[in-house]
């Protein structure tokens, strides 16, 4: 029990004081995973396939999925930095997707985890992120065929090693992506602020204002 709370108070006086404090400060703790690409021997075990996304396969997935309208613009933005976009189909719906970008982004695109974990790619790299599957569709061997069939697009498209991270605290994530052959670059630990403000090893970033940058997400540094 944290210091100053009275665990007889009311279950709504308790709760309202854990929602005030994680406002105030929370503390981020990153896992960065790396996994080579090529050569892999894995048949895919369900009816899951992949298809490259685009705006109009954005708007379906979002109408589908009741997604936010915040969520639906950063989504749609994903086009204006240049990322590349696979979405899991099962039965002719889509239910899931997956973002990347390699080497080649510019400095202006490159996704805002890239200043803030302190990585840097080399030609043949690409960092993944934002990979999601609906609750619905992950059981069964789903989520993993979903990350093969990932590993595969890009391993056809010449690439020779794939980064990702994962909250730490979110074990089963960490431990598909170990069971799937990734394996820890390095721990990545914040502190939020208002949620507005993170500081990660003496470097301060502010969260990005839609009005101002491309990036509609994430953390721009300033410190």
């Amino acid at each position: 029990m944290k210091a100053g709370v009275d665990p007889k108070a009311p279950t709504w006086t308790r709760k309202l004081r854990a929602r005030l404090e994680a406002f105030v400060h929370h503390d981020l703790e990153e896992v960065v995973l790396q996994r080579g690409l090529g050569g892999e021997r894995y048949a895919t075990r369900t009816t899951l396939t992949v298809v490259e996304a685009d705006l109009a396969k954005v708007q379906e997935f979002c109408d589908l999925h009741h997604v936010t309208r915040a969520d639906r613009a950063q989504m749609t933005s994903y086009f204006d930095n240049h990322y590349h976009g696979l979405f899991a189909v099962v039965d002719g719906a889509l239910v899931g997707h997956v973002w990347w970008f390699d080497d080649r982004i510019s400095a202006a695109d490159a996704h805002p985890h890239l200043s803030r974990l302190q990585l840097a790619l080399a030609p043949g790299d690409v960092w993944g992120f934002d990979l999601y599957l609906a609750p619905a569709h992950r059981g069964g061997g789903a989520s993993n065929d979903f990350f093969v069939l990932f590993r595969q697009h890009l391993d056809r498209a010449g690439y020779k090693r794939v980064y990702g991270h994962v909250d730490a605290r979110k074990l089963p994530a960490v431990w598909l992506h170990k069971l799937q052959g990734y394996t820890s670059l390095k721990t990545v630990k914040s502190r939020v602020l208002f949620d507005r403000v993170l500081v990660t090893d003496g470097r301060v970033y502010v969260k990005n204002p839609s009005w101002v940058v491309k990036q509609k997400f994430d953390f721009h540094r300033v410190v």
